[in-house]
């Protein structure tokens, strides 16, 4: 699919644009410099033509900040890579020495470019700053404003006629149909990132030792053995009481949203501090959404003597995660390449569990057989699978109100005597018969 990448300094709305043109508020938007830290990537679809699109962050000039400079270094690397460039200028306040900078990696680069001259909505201004924008070389700008929505349909046939125009591919597909959507999630440098980029084998994420680099979610298509995978990397997930800033809150809500739009969520706990609180809230999230979870510790090459504490760790689960206790455990390190191959193990069975249905026979005769009897007055007559993504059973009683207890004791029976459901959560319904 042909790649478009959306460049330009700090605040200039490059994530307003890149919003209105996927048609849905995935970057994040507010009135201060540097809020896109990492390349934020979604497609625009426009008919029967479909293009990926990509959301960088802004490039300064002069800054001394190590997330950024990690920033600057993967816009420029993505520059080259990229079947069309959008230089977004600021078509109301006219350019700075930063616009200059900018035009002149562009060219090294030798991307076409589209210059996109942003937030006209001011004829007037916008004419007076015309000249300047000539003076970068990369010919007439293209009005636009993305608050207005105003030529973005242009914008987009412009976009398209010049990818067709280099021969490439644009016809819309249904790569996704079968694919499979895993969301990363965990606290804040619980090294969701780092694990990010050693899955799809490219420098994506943004990885630095600083909690809370990654704001933005950002997202990778991978193919491993023939099958596909949207990975997702997301935000850390805070408590409530430390979600300071609008940037955060915001990255939070998207976090949670990736988690209810995914398939599979891994919950990434970095080993050197064990499970915690937040853990548990964000395993509970997935557990009540109805995902498949695969729990991973990672840093695993930090902990002392780590080929001795394995139990320890799966205790750890027992005790503080018992709620998904049916999820598969991984120990990984991205620095000594531990874990790969079994964390996508991991997936594969939990996306399968997903997906499995068992015959209404076995249910019964498993029931039939339950060491622990309902509880006085409660008469369970038969059950039946009736839906999947997740495994849901629905059981005719004599009354609906039924105790946790015993609501245990039946996903027990069914995991331990039908199928496990290895990484899958179980729902359970109960009806009264007629």
């Amino acid at each position: 699919m042909p790649t478009v990448i959306l460049v330009g300094k700090s605040n200039v709305g490059k994530s307003t644009l890149f919003n209105k043109l996927v048609g849905k508020r995935k970057s994040i938007v507010a009135d201060e410099n540097g809020t896109t830290r990492d390349a934020v990537v979604d497609r625009v679809v426009w008919y029967d033509k479909t293009f990926q699109l990509v959301d960088t962050c802004g490039i300064f000039e002069g800054k001394n900040d190590e997330i950024y400079e990690k920033s600057k270094e993967i816009t420029i690397k993505s520059l080259s890579e990229a079947d069309l460039v959008i230089f977004v200028v600021d078509g109301r306040k006219g350019l700075s020495s930063e616009d200059y900078t900018i035009a002149d990696l562009i060219r090294k680069s030798g991307a076409e470019v589209i210059l996109a001259a942003n937030k006209v909505e001011n004829e007037k201004i916008y004419q007076k700053n015309l000249p300047d924008f000539f003076s970068l070389g990369l010919g007439e700008p293209f009005p636009v404003s993305a608050e207005q929505s105003r030529n973005l349909d242009e914008l987009i046939e412009t976009i398209i006629n010049k990818l067709t125009s280099k021969g490439l591919e644009l016809t819309a597909s249904e790569y996704d149909e079968n694919i499979i959507r895993v969301t990363l999630v965990g606290k804040p440098n619980a090294g969701k990132s780092s694990l990010f980029n050693m899955i799809v084998k490219e420098e994506r994420a943004l990885v630095t030792p600083i909690a809370g680099t990654t704001r933005d979610i950002i997202d990778e298509i991978v193919q491993i053995n023939n099958k596909n995978y949207l990975f997702v990397d997301t935000a850390g997930l805070r408590k409530k009481s430390r979600i300071e800033d609008f940037i955060e809150r915001v990255s939070t809500m998207r976090t949670i949203d990736s988690i209810e739009r995914s398939d599979v969520v891994v919950l990434v706990i970095d080993a050197t501090e064990g499970i915690t609180r937040q853990d548990q809230r964000i395993a509970g999230l997935a557990e009540k959404n109805g995902k498949a979870t695969v729990i991973v510790f990672n840093k695993w090459d930090l902990v002392k003597h780590a080929d001795k504490r394995v139990k320890e760790y799966l205790d750890q689960v027992n005790e503080k995660l018992y709620f998904i206790d049916y999820s598969p455990v991984v120990f990984t390190s991205t620095v000594s390449k531990v874990g790969y191959k079994e964390l996508i193990n991991a997936i594969n069975k939990s996306y399968e569990s997903l997906h499995k249905r068992v015959p209404t026979s076995a249910i019964n005769s498993a029931i039939q057989r339950m060491i622990i009897k309902p509880p006085h007055g409660l008469k369970l007559y038969y059950g039946l699978q009736v839906d999947i993504r997740p495994p849901t059973f629905l059981f005719f009683v004599n009354k609906t109100e039924v105790p946790e207890s015993f609501q245990n004791a039946i996903r027990r029976t069914i995991r331990e005597n039908i199928e496990p459901f290895v990484g899958a959560p179980i729902f359970l319904k109960f009806k009264e018969r007629e």
